[in-house]
């Protein structure tokens, strides 16, 4: 569903679906950092918004969390790619909605997994996230097709931006 609109506009662009949630995305990236190698991952999806962000806004996710694990098993993995003139957000990577916010503005249920194996691999990264809703908002209270148009048009926009590797 997320890469449709994407895949729709530019046929010529490798968009891939790395699944739901940090299982099978690691998974999957694992297996294409192994197998590919490619130079750079772009992870994008929908994400819930904590409070500072308005549902349809596009950003880019320069901090992940795991949320959810004991405090000595927490960790914290930071972009390697910086994409200009989009907002910078943290974010926490949860098994299940509603995590408790401590810091992060959004909450998505992949970024983690895709920031520390391109981190072990030596790949730059980054990951850009449209809000479709509020954390713990009903499921028919989401807006995922304008969340979906505008990270599309995000994409496209940035598709001609330099990014700069930090």
């Amino acid at each position: 569903m997320e890469a449709a609109p994407l895949r729709a506009l530019r046929p010529d662009l490798d968009v891939r679906i790395c699944g739901v949630g940090v299982v099978e995305t690691a998974r999957y990236v694992a297996r294409m950092l192994c197998e590919e190698s490619p130079e750079q991952v772009l992870l994008c999806g929908i994400a819930g918004a904590y409070s500072e962000w308005e549902v349809g806004a596009v950003v880019q996710v320069t901090t992940e969390r795991v949320a959810g694990l004991p405090a000595q098993y927490a960790a914290e993995y930071q972009a390697s790619l910086r994409i200009d003139g989009v907002a910078e957000a943290v974010s926490n990577t949860v098994a299940s909605v509603g995590a408790a916010a401590v810091g992060a503005t959004v909450e998505n249920m992949e970024g983690a997994a895709v920031f520390a194996l391109c981190e072990e691999f030596g790949v730059c990264c980054a990951e850009i996230r449209a809000i479709s809703n509020r954390v713990g908002a009903p499921r028919d209270e989401w807006r995922i097709d304008l969340a979906l148009d505008n990270l599309t048009e995000t994409i496209l926009a940035i598709l001609d931006i330099e990014t700069e590797e930090i």
